[in-house]
């Protein structure tokens, strides 16, 4: 036998060796066109399984405390602030109070602030100068749409105080009077924002 026919015999495979380098190519093949696949679709499939093993935060950290307190403060509702994916639900935040009474504490003095705020807001909705438009005869008037717009905006912001901190902002003050039949002062909102609009009114009218 010469030295050529034994080197091919060497490197002759078995049946069994072919299957496996063709298992091998074949799994190679579908990595690939998987890989072009997700690369034609912008990585849609990877970023679907990230998704899935991302759940939202349960645990309490100071810094969610702060951001949670600080936008109660300004007057954000709580179910508005944990819609954002890096805060806790609704229902892990009420869950903390339930379980811990300084943090259900720290929640109320921020909901207070809050209320606070937004009384701050709706007055300067109230105070601000009206928005006027051409009357057709070379004058102006005060834009009705916008006014009813806008009285709409306050007087819902009213009665939601007057529900969140009813000692405060309620619609009824005692003065004075009898203990059993108390003199009681009824305050409106829809007189006191049509009284500002009036003297705004009366106001422009005497400046022209």
């Amino acid at each position: 036998m010469s030295d050529a026919t034994k080197k091919t015999r060497k490197r002759a495979i078995t049946p069994a060796q072919a299957a496996k380098i063709e298992g091998e190519f074949e799994a190679a093949m579908a990595a690939k066109r998987a890989q072009e696949t997700l690369k034609a679709f912008g990585g849609t499939q990877a970023s679907t399984k990230a998704a899935k093993k991302v759940g939202r935060p349960t645990k309490r950290t100071p810094e969610v405390v702060k951001e949670i307190c600080d936008r109660l403060s300004n007057g954000e509702p709580l179910r508005a602030i944990c819609r954002d994916s890096h805060i806790p639900n609704w229902d892990t935040v009420y869950d903390w109070m339930a379980r811990d009474e300084g943090f259900a504490l720290l929640v109320a003095q921020a909901r207070e602030n809050g209320v606070e705020a937004i009384a701050q807001d709706t007055l300067a909705m109230i105070d601000a100068e009206p928005r006027y438009i051409e009357d057709g005869k070379g004058g102006t008037r005060i834009d009705a749409g916008y006014v009813q717009w806008l009285k709409l905006r306050t007087e819902q912001r009213m009665k939601l105080l007057a529900c969140w901190s009813p000692n405060r902002y309620g619609n009824r003050v005692q003065v004075a009077g009898d203990k059993d039949n108390p003199l009681q002062v009824n305050i409106q909102a829809t007189e006191m924002f049509d009284s500002i609009l009036k003297n705004a009114e009366m106001t422009r009218q005497i400046e022209e």
